[in-house]
C-alpha cells in the first residue's frame, strides 16, 4: 500500500504571506535588540585602556537577566501555545485568562528574583568571573537595572499575548522606539553629553532602566486605549477556571523549565569562559554580537512558526499542521547556510569595529569561524522545537530535545577542555556549543513520527 509523500514546501501563497506577515517585524525587533547590545559594547570599548573590563562587565551583569528574560520567554512562550491555539477558536475569554496566569507567575518570580540579586549582587557577579575589577564594575550596573525586571515582564508578557493573537507591529513599535531611546541616553550618560557628567557603564545601567520604563508605558496605552482584538482588561484576566490553571501547569511548566534550564546553560558558557580570563571572555561578548546577527531571522521564524502551526490546531485543521512544518524546516535550513555565509564574510570588518586588543580580535575571528557551523544547525533546531514541537503542543518533548544534550554533553565537555586540558577559547566554544548537531538527527526523526501535532484547547 503506497502512502501519500507530503511535498518538501506549500503551495499556498496566504501561507506564505501570514508567514512573512509574522516574521518580519518578529526578526526586525531582534535587529534593533542587536543594535542595542553593539551600541552599548561599541561605546563602553571607547572608554580607554579599561574597556576589556567594562564590556566583560557589563556582559556578566547582564547575565542574570538573561537567565530571568529565558524564564520568562518560557512563561510567554508556554502561554502561547494555549494563546495561539485558542486563537485559532477566537475564544478571547479563556486568552485573557491564560494573560492572567502568566501575569501573576511572571511578576511574583520577577519580584523574587529582583530581591535575591540585590541582596547577593557581589556574589551573583562572583560566580562568572574571579576579577576583582569585573565584580566591581559588574555590581554598579546591576543594581541599577535590576528595578527594570519587574518592568520587563509585565512589558514581554503583554507583548506576548499580541504577537500570539497575530498583531505584532505594536511590539516591533514600541521595542524599536525604546532601544532607539536607549541608545541615545546611552551616548549621553556614558560619555557625559548635554551637561551631564561622564558616568561610563553606570550611565548605561540608567539608560536602559529609562528605556524599559517608557517601552512599559508606551504598551500599557496600546492594550489599554487602541487594542480591539482580544480586549485584555483585569476583571476579564482574573477570571481564572482550576481546569485552565492545570492546563497552563501541563503546558507551559515544561516550556518554563526548557527556558530556564538553556538560560542557566548557556550562563554557564559565560562562567566557563569567563574563569579562563578577561581576553577570552572579552573576545567571546564580541562574538557573541555576531552570532546574533546570523541568528536574527530564525528567531523569528520560529514563533511564526508557533502561532501559524498553533493556529491551524486550534481552529480544528490539524491535517495542515505537519506540511506547513516540513516547509518551514526547509526555509529555516536555507535561511541558516545564507547567514553562515555572510557571518563569515563580515567577521574581519565586524570585529575591527571594537576598540579591543589585537589579541581579543584574533581569538574573536577565530570564534566567529567555529560560529558559522554552529549558525547553521541552531537556525534548524530553533524552528524544529521552538516553532513546530512546541507550536503542536508537545511542549515535554521540546523540554527534553532543548536541555538535555547541553546539560549531559556540551557543558561537561566544555569544562573540561576549558579548565583542565586548557584549549584556546575557540575550542572551548565549539565544545560547549556541540549540542546544537546531536540535536538535529532527533528533531527530525520526531517530526516525521506527527506525535508532536496535538489539540491543547478544550
Amino acid at each position: 500500500m503506497k502512502t501519500e509523500r507530503t511535498p518538501l514546501l506549500v503551495h499556498d501563497k496566504g501561507f506564505y504571506k501570514t508567514v512573512l506577515r509574522l516574521a518580519i517585524p518578529l526578526t526586525l525587533q531582534n535587529v534593533m535588540q542587536l543594535l542595542l547590545n553593539m551600541m552599548d559594547t561599541v561605546m563602553l570599548g571607547r572608554l580607554g585602556d579599561s574597556s576589556e573590563a567594562v564590556i566583560s562587565a557589563a556582559n556578566l551583569a547582564n547575565q542574570p537577566y538573561f537567565v530571568y528574560s529565558l524564564f520568562l520567554f518560557g512563561m510567554v512562550s508556554g502561554a502561547s501555545v494555549l494563546i495561539a491555539q485558542y486563537w485559532g477558536k477566537n475564544d478571547t475569554d479563556t486568552i485573557n485568562a491564560v494573560a492572567g496566569i502568566a501575569m501573576i507567575a511572571a511578576v511574583t518570580v520577577g519580584s523574587i528574583y529582583t530581591l535575591i540579586c540585590y541582596l547577593f549582587t557581589p556574589q551573583v557577579m562572583g560566580l562568572f568571573t574571579n576579577s576583582e575589577e569585573v565584580i566591581a564594575l559588574g555590581v554598579d550596573y546591576l543594581r541599577i537595572v535590576l528595578a527594570s525586571y519587574v518592568i520587563a515582564s509585565v512589558t514581554t508578557l503583554l507583548c506576548g499575548v499580541m504577537r500570539s493573537t497575530e498583531q505584532v507591529g505594536i511590539a516591533l513599535f514600541t521595542n524599536t522606539t525604546a532601544i532607539l531611546i536607549n541608545i541615545v541616553l546611552n551616548y549621553i550618560l556614558i560619555f557625559g553629553k548635554l551637561g551631564f557628567p561622564a558616568m561610563g557603564i553606570v550611565g548605561a545601567a540608567i539608560a536602559t532602566l529609562i528605556a524599559r520604563i517608557i517601552e512599559l508605558l508606551m504598551v500599557l496605552a496600546y492594550v489599554i486605549f487602541i487594542e480591539k482584538r482580544v480586549k485584555l482588561r483585569i476583571p476579564r484576566m482574573l477570571k481564572i477556571k482550576r481546569t485552565l490553571i492545570k492546563d497552563f501547569i501541563r503546558y507551559s511548566l515544561p516550556v518554563i523549565c526548557n527556558e530556564t534550564f538553556w538560560g542557566l546553560g548557556i550562563t554557564l558558557h559565560s562562567a566557563i569562559i569567563g574563569n579562563m580570563g578577561e581576553l577570552p571572555y572579552a573576545a567571546y561578548s564580541v562574538a557573541n554580537i555576531i552570532e546574533r546577527i546570523g541568528l536574527l531571522a530564525a528567531i523569528g521564524f520560529a514563533n511564526a512558526t508557533l502561532i501559524t502551526i498553533g493556529k491551524e490546531i486550534g481552529a480544528g485543521r490539524s491535517e495542515n499542521a505537519y506540511p506547513y512544518a516540513k516547509t518551514m524546516l526547509v526555509l529555516s535550513a536555507g535561511l541558516g547556510a545564507i547567514m553562515s555565509g555572510v557571518v563569515l564574510l563580515i567577521r574581519h570588518p565586524a570585529v575591527n569595529m571594537f576598540n579591543v586588543a589585537d589579541d581579543t580580535k584574533a581569538a574573536a575571528i577565530n570564534i566567529i569561524s567555529v560560529m558559522a557551523a554552529v549558525i547553521l544547525c541552531k537556525s534548524f533546531n530553533t524552528t524544529a522545537i521552538v516553532g513546530v514541537i512546541r507550536g503542536g503542543g508537545d511542549t515535554k518533548t521540546a523540554m527534553l530535545f532543548d536541555f538535555v544534550p547541553m546539560w549531559i554533553f556540551s557543558i561537561p565537555l566544555g569544562f573540561v577542555m576549558a579548565h583542565i586540558v586548557e584549549l584556546p577559547v575557540w575550542w572551548v566554544y565549539a565544545c560547549l556549543m556541540s549540542d546544537e548537531v546531536l540535536k538535529v538527527p532527533f528533531c527530525l526523526r520526531h517530526i516525521r513520527s506527527k506525535k508532536w501535532i496535538r489539540n491543547v484547547t478544550r
